[in-house]
C-alpha cells in the first residue's frame, strides 16, 4: 500500500499517526519532542472531535469561543462514557490527594506534574480518530526501525571504547544508551516483541524484501539486549517470551514445539553468559554487590541501594498503613530510616525501586488498592487482553514494576500510557479485521 504522505496529514487520521511516530521515537530521544508529540496528539483528538461535530451539523449555529466549548464539552462526554479512561486518571488523583498529608509539597508538585498525562492521554484516546490497521501497524514499524538504528549507534560507542565501558560495568555503570538505560531497555524488548510480530504478520511498508530484513533485525536487536546487561530489560523479554510459548501451546494444542521452544528460551541466556564479556562483568558485578549487601558495606553499590530502598519502603507502609507517607515526603522519609537503619549508607538514599511499594509508601494501602484497580481493569475488561502484543505488554510492565518505579518518570509514564492504549485500539482494529489464531 502506498500513502501520499504529505495529504494524509491534512486528516486527523494521518496527523495522529504522524505524532505517535514522533512520540515513540522522542520517548527515546528528546523530553522536548515527547512534549511536543503528546501535545500534538491533544491537538488531534480536539481536530477529530470537532470535525464529527461539524459533519453532525452541530457546531453550524456557533463560532468562536462558543464552538470551542462545544467540542471540549463534547469530548469529555466521551470520556465519561469510557470507564477505563476514568480509572486510569485515579494514578494522577490519588498522589495528588496525598497533598493534603505531604508537607513538602514541592517534591509532591513534582511528581504530581509528572502523572498528568494519566489525565490527558486516556482523554486523548477517549477521542482518538478511528485509525487503519495499516497506520497502527506503521508506527510500531517506526518504533522498530528507530529502535534499531538507536542500538547501531550504541554499539559503535561500545566498539569504539570497549575497554572503558566494560571497566564501568564491573563498577555498576551501564553502557551509555540515549536518557534513561533502564526505560530504553524495555522499549527494546516492546520493540523486539514488536519486530517478531510484524514479521509474523508479513507486513511490509513497500518491498516484499522488508520482511527478510526484518527478521535479521529482530535477531540481532535479541543478541544485543544481552550485550546491553541490563537486567530488567533480559528478565522482562524472557518472561514474554514464555508467555508467548505458554499462549502459543493453549491454542494450538502443540506441545512438543511449546516444549521444544521452552528448552531454547532456557538454553539461550546460558550461551550468553558464556560468550558475552558484558553480560559476564554485569552478573560478576551484581555477586559482589549482593556480598556488600549482606556485610552492610553496600554504600554507593546500585543494587545494595535498591535493597534498602525495599527496606525504607516497606517501614514507611508500616508506620503509615493507610493513607502512607504522603508523596511529597518520600525522600524525606526515606532519609530518616535509612540514616536509623543503615547509618554506612553515606549518599543520598534512592526512593524505593518497586512501583507497587513506592505507592504503599507514599499513599498506603487505599492508593496501592486505587492503583491496582487502574492497573487491572484495562486487562480485565473490553477484550483488549486476547491481542498479542497488548498481552505481553502487560507482561513486560509487570516485570517492571517490580524493580523499577516505572511510572514516577515522564519517560515511564509516557511508554506506559501510550503503548497501554495503542495496543488496545489496535485490540480492537485486529479483532475486526484479522484472521482469529493471529489476533
Amino acid at each position: 500500500m502506498k500513502i501520499n504522505y504529505l495529504n494524509s496529514l491534512k486528516t486527523p487520521e494521518g496527523l495522529a499517526t504522524f505524532f505517535a511516530a514522533l512520540l515513540v521515537v522522542s520517548m527515546m530521544l528528546s523530553p522536548f519532542l515527547l512534549s511536543i508529540s503528546m501535545w500534538g496528539l491533544v491537538g488531534v483528538a480536539f481536530w477529530h472531535t470537532t470535525v464529527k461535530l461539524q459533519e453532525a451539523g452541530k457546531l453550524e449555529s456557533l463560532s468562536g469561543l462558543k464552538a470551542a466549548w462545544a467540542v471540549l464539552k463534547y469530548s469529555f462526554q466521551q470520556f465519561f462514557r469510557r470507564p477505563d479512561c476514568i480509572i486510569m486518571s485515579l494514578l494522577l488523583l490519588i498522589p495528588a490527594l496525598s497533598y493534603f498529608w505531604s508537607t513538602n509539597h514541592e517534591f509532591w508538585l513534582e511528581r504530581t506534574r509528572v502523572r498528568i498525562p494519566f489525565f490527558v492521554m486516556p482523554w486523548v484516546f477517549a477521542n482518538f480518530p478511528s485509525l487503519s490497521k495499516y497506520q497502527y501497524r506503521s508506527v510500531l514499524y517506526v518504533l522498530f526501525w528507530s529502535v534499531f538504528l538507536i542500538c547501531i549507534g550504541v554499539g559503535i560507542n561500545l566498539a569504539l571504547h570497549t575497554e572503558e565501558i566494560l571497566k564501568n560495568l564491573g563498577q555498576g555503570q551501564p553502557i551509555p544508551v540515549p536518557r534513561n538505560h533502564i526505560r530504553f531497555n524495555l522499549i527494546l524488548a516492546t520493540a523486539i516483541l514488536v519486530g517478531g510480530w510484524l514479521w509474523e504478520q508479513r507486513y511490509v511498508w513497500r518491498f516484499a524484501w522488508e520482511r527478510k530484513a526484518l527478521m535479521a533485525a529482530v535477531i540481532l536487536l535479541f543478541v544485543f539486549i544481552h550485550v546491553l546487561s541490563v537486567r530488567s530489560g533480559i528478565v522482562t523479554l524472557y518472561a514474554a517470551l514464555v508467555f508467548s510459548v505458554i499462549r502459543f501451546v493453549i491454542r494450538t494444542r502443540r506441545w512438543k514445539a511449546g516444549l521444544f521452544t521452552l528448552l531454547i528460551i532456557v538454553i539461550t541466556p546460558l550461551i550468553a553468559i558464556m560468550s558475552i564479556p558484558s553480560l559476564q562483568q554485569r552478573l560478576a558485578y551484581m555477586a559482589w554487590d549482593w556480598k556488600q549487601y549482606q556485610r552492610n558495606e553496600g554504600d554507593n553499590y546500585s543494587d545494595s541501594e535498591r535493597w534498602v530502598s525495599f527496606a525504607a519502603g516497606m517501614q514507611m507502609w508500616r508506620e503509615n498503613r493507610w493513607l502512607g507517607v504522603g508523596t511529597g515526603d518520600l525522600p524525606m522519609e526515606v532519609q530518616r530510616i535509612v540514616n536509623q537503619r543503615f547509618p554506612k549508607y553515606t549518599i543520598e538514599p534512592k526512593l524505593p525501586h518497586n512501583q507497587f511499594i513506592y505507592i504503599l509508601a507514599g499513599t498506603g494501602a487505599i492508593g496501592l488498592l486505587l492503583s491496582l484497580l487502574a492497573f487491572i481493569w484495562p486487562i480485565a475488561t473490553g477484550g483488549w487482553r486476547h491481542f498479542y502484543l497488548f498481552a505481553t505488554f502487560q507482561i513486560i510492565i509487570l516485570m517492571s514494576f517490580l524493580v523499577e518505579y516505572t511510572i514516577e518518570t515522564s519517560m515511564g509514564v509516557s511508554y506506559y500510557l501510550f503503548y497501554l492504549f495503542w495496543f488496545g485500539k489496535m485490540a480492537e482494529v485486529e479483532r475486526k479485521t484479522t484472521f482469529r489464531v493471529s489476533y
